[in-house]
């Protein structure tokens, strides 16, 4: 009996098929399937291309810009680089860095940085804070105090991880003035 009632209710199924559903997590065309489509903002207004400066303003930003920033050729890459400068430069020891520096045979006509902060001094984002803030030190301030072509290791010890931005550079720019004093003690012995 229960079988002839489920059949009977099968001849009223209708013959045509729904249409298929695309998945509801893969975002369509036109952005989140799960979001709603509402007003776009209008695109901010941001500053003037490089075309709407006259040549003398373009030559002042590309100067600052050149002095400022922290490009591959700023870094020492190779561990014989960080080895040459921890036998052979001026060392200084902060509370919590450890500076070398020299200005080596070959080197380039600018300033070069190496950090190392080591897993002792806390996890990724700790140790990455740290070397963060002594590279923006470097460029800001530090490659200014030191002559020209000296090459810096920056050696960070327990605690760094902990101090703020004013801190570090108050410690970097003691080891700068101690490390160029002695850089100049250094060469005046060699001549």
């Amino acid at each position: 009996m229960k079988l002839a009632a489920s059949l009977s209710n099968e001849k009223d199924l209708p013959t045509s098929q729904p249409p298929t559903q695309t998945n509801s997590w893969i975002p369509g065309a036109d952005g989140h399937a799960g979001r709603t489509q509402g007003a776009q903002a209008p695109p901010r207004e941001g500053p003037l291309a490089p075309g709407n400066l006259d040549t003398a303003q373009a030559a002042g930003l590309t100067s600052v810009r050149a002095q400022l920033s922290f490009a591959a050729a700023d870094r020492l890459h190779r561990s014989a680089e960080f080895i040459r400068l921890q036998r052979h430069g001026a060392r200084f020891q902060s509370p919590h860095f450890v500076l070398y520096a020299d200005n080596l045979d070959g080197e380039p006509a600018h300033s070069r940085l190496g950090v190392t902060v080591s897993r002792r001094i806390g996890n990724a984002v700790a140790r990455n804070r740290v070397k963060r803030r002594v590279r923006e030190f470097f460029r800001k301030e530090m490659r200014a105090q030191l002559p020209v072509g000296t090459s810096v290791v920056v050696i960070a010890r327990a605690g760094a991880a902990t101090l703020e931005s004013p801190a570090i550079s108050n410690e970097l720019t003691m080891a700068a003035r101690n490390l160029s004093g002695r850089m100049a003690a250094k060469g005046a012995r060699r001549n």
